[in-house]
């Protein structure tokens, strides 16, 4: 639900966020399902059988969260990351939606200025880029900034802690978690901070 009421939001029309029921069950046990979890999004009745899409032949069995692009394409295959029970990693998850999607950040109200922003430059780089996050709100609060691949992986943590309220300056020296140069190609990086978060795309070139 925290990703389909974000995208409705960040990206209307966009994003189609879509349960699958893989148990095959009845229409009362899947209303039941949306009446106790408040499920706003759309539930597919009986996804594991020919009727309903055969999902747990394509993409696996219950438990999974896949992203697929608007050509069919699959982007973000949870199982094949994760065991049972630790697949629902958000960020990750987001990371790959906003690189289907383009730039996101919070929705500021009619034509406002958005309240956080992250400017790279240079972009593409190829040593280093600097990362200029411009935080509107004038409120200090924890800041986390890192940067995904395109399918939704974490390559590196740039920041989480105290961010000065007027904004920071991040650098990013084309460098993963263990130190070894990332592969050339499009990075995102996602800032978040005071419940708000904004996402870019940067071009690293080796």
């Amino acid at each position: 639900m925290n990703i389909h009421q974000y995208y409705a939001n960040a990206a209307p029309g966009q994003v189609q966020v879509l349960g699958a029921d893989l148990y095959n069950g009845t229409a009362a046990q899947l209303r039941s399902f949306k009446t106790q979890t408040g499920a706003t999004y759309p539930l597919l009745l009986q996804g594991a059988s020919s009727t309903g899409g055969n999902l747990s032949t394509l993409y696996g069995t219950f438990d999974n969260y896949v992203v697929i692009s608007r050509q069919g394409i699959v982007r973000y295959h949870a199982a094949d990351l994760w065991p049972h029970g630790n697949r629902y990693h958000l960020n990750e998850i987001r990371a790959c939606v906003d690189s289907l999607i383009g730039n996101t950040t919070g929705v500021p109200a009619d034509d406002a200025p958005p309240v956080l922003s992250i400017e790279a430059a240079p972009n593409p780089f190829s040593s280093e880029t600097s990362l200029r996050i411009v935080n509107a709100t004038a409120v200090e609060a924890h800041l986390a900034a890192s940067v995904y691949d395109v399918g939704g992986r974490l390559v590196a943590t740039l920041w989480s802690g105290p961010s000065p309220a007027d904004g920071a300056v991040l650098r990013w020296d084309g460098r993963m978690r263990d130190g070894a140069r990332a592969a050339s190609g499009v990075y995102l990086v996602s800032v978040e901070t005071g419940g708000r978060r904004a996402v870019t795309r940067i071009v690293h070139l080796r």
